[in-house]
């Protein structure tokens, strides 16, 4: 008789294996050290397969389907949630972001907001997050003890960075204390992360290219975000951001580049060539007026597109489903093409492609045997979820990134019947409350 660790009944279950969205009706998800071990039919199993648990979870009237992921956030920035709303992007970054980030951010800071972030991360069924900002050592301890599987990018900039007084000048301190640490990890991957092309020289982007290189890291970068970086990094190189990171060997080894809302189909090509990994915001985009990502481009060519919800500072928040909702409809809207990218494609950025976006997906991203236990189940039971014609359809278009019941990350549950078990909850929350009036004086716009 098989013996699993722990065991779903699937009411309903879309595994997303081969980016297939169809669902599957009464099935049994199988999990062993960490892992999912089997899926078969529940009729089956009391006939032809006998087996029993250590552990068993019913996800009765739910819906099964890989944990979210996200592809680019900014995790510790939820402490600045709706602060500064609604400027243009120079004075919101330059005026507000950066001033705050210089008064404020320290390593506690940083545990507070990954604290808060991770919490928002779970309870919307996000099981995998690619953060870039500072102190990501703290990052990783915080997101590693909550339970998430990560990549964790340490920011490297040319303009004074927050960590910069802990680091004495040595840049990559942090980074490589990361490698040593999570070096053999299979939640955790550190990463390099150049901010952006502006606010990196060709000298600084070369060196995390080098340090990325000898160590086997992945590299993200913010490329194209708005219009006048493109102009910006022409007037100066004579090149688009994307064909100045080529030049510079970046695109030479795994990469994520973030938004990606202005790039060429001279980009396009060159990003298919190098298997790029994009990271796709379509609300922080929306939010600070940027414009919209080429999806259809993007996808056509081969890349892989995921879902990020940016930093709570400028979205506000980190739910991949309702990203998804917007993601689809921003499409539909700029392309005047009801079919730009289906509730289908939406749940495929959002699971599946954002994981190989990540460089994850023979780990992550859909639920087949060999895979690690990354699943989530949404109640279907609720009236904006009834009646049942399309599971991809309720889950971008109806559920509002709502109705999470259940949240498994590397076979460990991390939320049952709603309560999360690796955060003291109203902890942090607390915590993140009490920066509220440092924050609020630390500004002037």
């Amino acid at each position: 008789m098989k013996v699993f660790d722990l065991a779903l009944r699937c009411d309903f279950l879309l595994t997303l294996e081969g980016g297939k969205t169809d669902c599957l009706r009464d099935q049994v998800i199988g999990i062993s050290q960490s892992k999912i071990d089997a899926i078969f039919p529940w009729a089956e199993g009391l006939t032809k397969t006998p087996w029993r648990a250590k552990e068993f979870i019913h996800a009765k009237d739910q819906v099964v389907l890989p944990g979210l992921v996200n592809t680019h956030t900014h995790l510790a920035m939820s402490l600045f949630r709706g602060l500064a709303d609604d400027l243009p992007f120079n004075d919101w970054l330059y005026k507000a972001i950066l001033p705050a980030e210089s008064k404020r951010v320290d390593a506690e800071f940083v545990r507070v907001g990954t604290r808060l972030a991770a919490l928002e991360c779970i309870q919307s069924g996000v099981t995998t997050v690619c953060d870039m900002y500072y102190f990501e050592n703290i990052v990783a301890e915080e997101l590693e003890r909550a339970g998430l599987r990560a990549v964790v990018g340490e920011a490297i900039t040319d303009f004074p960075a927050p960590d910069d007084k802990l680091l004495n000048g040595e840049k990559y301190k942090i980074l490589e204390q990361m490698v040593e640490r999570y070096g053999s990890s299979q939640t955790i991957t550190p990463c390099v992360a150049p901010h952006a092309p502006y606010t990196c020289s060709d000298e600084t982007i070369q060196a995390a290219v080098k340090f990325a290189s000898r160590h086997q890291l992945p590299l993200m970068i913010h490329v194209a975000e708005t219009l006048p970086e493109n102009s910006e990094s022409m007037k100066k190189y004579s090149k688009t951001s994307v064909q100045r990171l080529h030049d510079l060997g970046v695109m030479s080894s795994p990469h994520i580049f973030a938004h990606c809302t202005h790039v060429t189909d001279e980009d396009i090509a060159l990003m298919a060539r190098a298997h790029t990994g994009v990271a796709y915001n379509p609300e922080s985009n929306m939010k600070l007026g940027v414009g919209a990502a080429p999806f259809s481009k993007l996808v056509k060519a081969g890349i892989a597109v995921g879902l990020g919800t940016d930093g709570a500072a400028s979205n506000n928040d980190l739910s991949i489903l309702r990203e998804a909702d917007t993601a689809a409809k921003l499409q539909k809207l700029s392309q005047s093409n009801s079919i730009a990218m289906t509730a289908s494609d939406a749940l495929r950025a959002a699971t599946i492609e954002g994981a190989r976006a990540l460089g994850l997906d023979k780990v992550t991203g859909s639920l087949e045997p060999g895979k690690f236990a990354d699943l989530i189940c949404i109640d279907v039971s609720t009236p904006q979820m009834i009646p049942h014609f399309d599971f991809p359809s309720l889950l971008v278009y109806s559920s509002a990134g709502a109705g999470v019941k259940t949240v498994i990350c590397h076979g460990k549950i991390l939320l049952e019947e709603g309560n999360v078990k690796t955060l003291d909850a109203k902890r942090v929350c607390a915590d993140a409350l009490a920066y509220q009036p440092l924050i609020q004086s630390s500004i002037t716009v």
